[in-house]
């Protein structure tokens, strides 16, 4: 009977402790914003660096595109496709500047120009995925 009772009483406390650990737990996913169905979680850009003639993204990736110190706010970008990228210039917002970027609006292939001050040209080509 005395080892019943030892048995009985191991076993209520195993399944207490499974609760309290259970209640002491933490999971992610429980967050305010994933209760409230809020996805907006802002990915970080895709940075082209100065010399790459290449790029890849996603569908609704931002584009960062690097260009020399000193030669930013007489730099344009032009996309040969909007549809697939469409591309936004540098511009000085509040005493700060900003490089030229865009995003990747749909699949398929572009070719976004960096025209320098001094008319040098390079081409970065896209290409854009799901």
């Amino acid at each position: 009977m005395i080892r019943m009772r030892t048995a009985a009483a191991i076993g209520a406390a195993a399944i207490m402790s499974v609760g309290v650990l259970a209640g002491c737990s933490s999971d992610d996913s429980g967050d305010a914003a994933a209760d409230s169905g809020d996805s907006t979680q802002m990915l970080p850009p895709v940075i082209i660096a100065e010399g790459d003639t290449s790029a890849s993204c996603g569908v609704g990736d931002y584009l960062d595109i690097l260009v020399p110190e000193g030669e930013l706010a007489g730099t344009t970008v032009d996309s040969s496709d909007a549809g697939v990228v469409e591309v936004t210039q540098a511009k000085e917002e509040d005493g700060a500047m900003f490089n030229p970027g865009g995003q990747c609006m749909s699949a398929g292939s572009a070719t976004v120009t960096v025209t320098s001050p001094d008319g040098s040209t390079r081409d970065i080509a896209m290409t854009v995925t799901e």
